[in-house]
């Protein structure tokens, strides 16, 4: 039986940007390194205003396709080099995701996405197996839907 998750993570760090970050996201390296293993692709969204976080991206991964439209995107194949940059330059100096939003893809679909600077997650079409891992590594303050 396969179903499709969303979860929102309710605690947030207190910090003086506009936007939410959780207060610790040792959860998301697990739960990023264990959808690795179903997907095939990536695109990791950045705001127009964080042009050095997209730089670092098309510096480290020259080749990925991206645009440079309203939203920055860069999107490619989930090869080594990539799960690799993914896994250690994810989180900026305050330990903080860096993209607003991180899919995972298999064949062309969304099995996996981060978005909001991870909290909120989404899974589709997850088998019970992966729905206990994600309840396993995520903090006890989310909200959870299925559907």
């Amino acid at each position: 039986m396969k179903r499709n998750m969303h979860y929102e993570l309710t605690s947030m760090a207190d910090t003086p940007e506009t936007f939410s970050y959780a207060d610790d996201y040792v959860f998301w390296i697990l739960m990023i390194e264990h959808f690795f293993g179903y997907a095939d692709s990536f695109e990791i969204q950045c705001w127009k205003e964080e042009t050095a976080k997209f730089e670092d991206i098309i510096n480290e991964l020259p080749n990925v396709e991206h645009d440079d439209g309203h939203l920055l995107i860069a999107n490619g194949q989930l090869n080594e080099k990539a799960k690799e940059f993914i896994h250690t330059r994810s989180l900026d100096a305050n330990r903080r995701l860096k993209w607003f939003s991180v899919f995972l893809e298999r064949q062309g679909e969304t099995l996996f996405s981060s978005e909001h600077y991870g909290m909120e997650l989404i899974g589709y079409e997850l088998n019970l197996e992966q729905i206990a891992f994600l309840e396993k590594v995520l903090p006890g303050d989310v909200r959870k839907f299925e559907w």
